[in-house]
């Protein structure tokens, strides 16, 4: 007789295998694939930081793979727009900010109405800067979430300013001015000049921030505030120009070649020691330290506010930028764009940011509580400058308006225009570009 309990076992081992077989021949869960492309992913210290976060993400979402996409900076929206036409282009991606009113004009991007509401409304966008939120609205709908803000601020040498004895940053543009006939000298105390104070830039790369915040600092703007006309027959913008001209073409506490100068250049130059301040931000640290590493940049670089102008009145001197994610029209699958931002602007990987990149967040709580933003002087300087700060013109004109500027510098520096013709060229030259249709 065959005993019942044996019976039973080889009835139960064949029941388990048969589900697990059953189990064995399901197809596994569908994977879906989002695309994300930024500039950032091409930098060294950038890309590390964005594929390990990427990396993170897809192990807490095992259903949804990312699959990151480089662009070049200046390739990038011919790349995204002709994309976007086509019905393509990348689930979620990063712009700066002067791009944004034209992807929300073209209806490139989609309204994150449904996700901010589902993720708290209000209260999750509480903890961005109000400002950062400007660029990313339109119309009182949210199309973009805020991922860095920073503001921009005079970078400086501690070092080089203790070899001729000035104790502290100038706080005033005429101090600026007499500081920097101070820090131009040779570097061996007898020949050539080959250490200058300063440089500005004015080639195309860099010169909108940084031009900007010194029109900002004299009290100046380039447009008036609603960006319909040109603000550069004031008598605070002809001082902001007039002075970039007399350190370069007067002083001559700007080294030969300005011209030419573009942001990297200027990093290159402060790394190197052939000028003691420049205009930058927390970048600045880890660029120009990687540029020359015997600067030992961490630790002799230091950052102040912009210099200001006495008794101006506007609240605004210096200017923003700021990096945000969108999520593109054609996105198959919004619900996993969205889960990317989000975990891309949560604050784990806000701090990973700054740790790795000396970037700050757009989140407040973040930068005013995070320990090592609080304890670092340079981040700390920044963060306190964002409110200060406002970002350069949303408007389409602005390319041909900045080129227009930049061009009327450009030729007064040279003797090709005198001052007074190349500021009221470029303010008649404004006005035209703003008053087309």
């Amino acid at each position: 007789m065959v005993r019942i309990d044996v019976l039973w076992r080889t009835a139960a081992r064949r029941a388990v295998m048969a589900i697990c077989a059953a189990a064995l021949a399901l197809p596994a869960a569908a994977q879906t694939t989002i695309t994300y492309s930024d500039w950032q992913l091409a930098q060294e210290g950038w890309g590390k930081s964005l594929r390990a976060a990427i990396a993170e993400f897809e192990k807490e979402n095992p259903d949804i793979k990312v699959k990151a996409e480089p662009v070049p900076l200046g390739q990038r929206d011919v790349r995204f727009s002709t994309a976007i036409r086509a019905g393509e282009g990348p689930d979620v991606f990063a712009l700066d900010t002067n791009p944004i009113r034209q992807y929300v004009a073209e209806g490139w991007v989609r309204d994150l109405a449904p996700f901010i509401t589902a993720a708290g409304g209000r209260t999750f966008l509480a903890d961005f800067y109000p400002n950062s939120l400007v660029p990313v609205t339109v119309d009182g709908k949210v199309y973009g979430i805020p991922m860095n803000t920073v503001a921009m601020a005079l970078v400086y040498n501690k070092k080089l300013f203790d070899e001729v004895g000035i104790a502290a940053p100038p706080k005033t543009w005429d101090e600026f001015r007499e500081v920097s006939k101070k820090l131009t000298r040779s570097s061996t105390g007898s020949g050539p000049v080959d250490r200058w104070a300063f440089t500005v830039v004015l080639a195309p790369a860099g010169f909108d921030l940084r031009v900007s915040s010194i029109f900002r600092a004299f009290g100046a703007d380039f447009l008036t505030p609603d960006w319909k006309r040109s603000a550069l027959d004031t008598p605070e913008a002809k001082a902001a120009f007039n002075f970039i001209i007399d350190m370069i073409v007067v002083d001559k506490t700007i080294p030969p070649g300005v011209s030419q100068v573009d942001a990297n250049g200027a990093r290159r130059m402060l790394a190197n020691q052939q000028i003691a301040m420049k205009i930058g931000t927390t970048w600045s640290f880890p660029e120009v330290s990687a540029m020359n590493p015997q600067l030992d940049g961490l630790n002799v670089l230091k950052i102040a506010p912009m210099p200001q102008q006495p008794g101006s009145k506007n609240p605004i001197h210096t200017t923003l930028y700021q990096k945000s994610l969108f999520i593109n029209k054609n996105a198959k699958n919004p619900e996993a764009a969205w889960k990317l931002i989000k975990f891309l602007t949560d604050r784990p990987q806000m701090e990973r940011w700054f740790d790795d990149n000396a970037m700050l967040s757009s989140r407040r709580s973040v930068n005013e509580s995070y320990s090592k933003i609080k304890q670092s002087v340079p981040a700390s300087v920044v963060a306190n400058e964002i409110q200060y700060g406002a970002f350069l013109p949303l408007i389409p004109q602005w390319p041909q308006v900045l080129e227009v500027i930049r061009q009327n510098l450009q030729a007064a520096v040279a003797g090709s225009k005198t001052r007074e013709q190349a500021l009221a060229d470029a303010n008649k030259e404004v006005n035209v570009i703003l008053e087309r249709k």
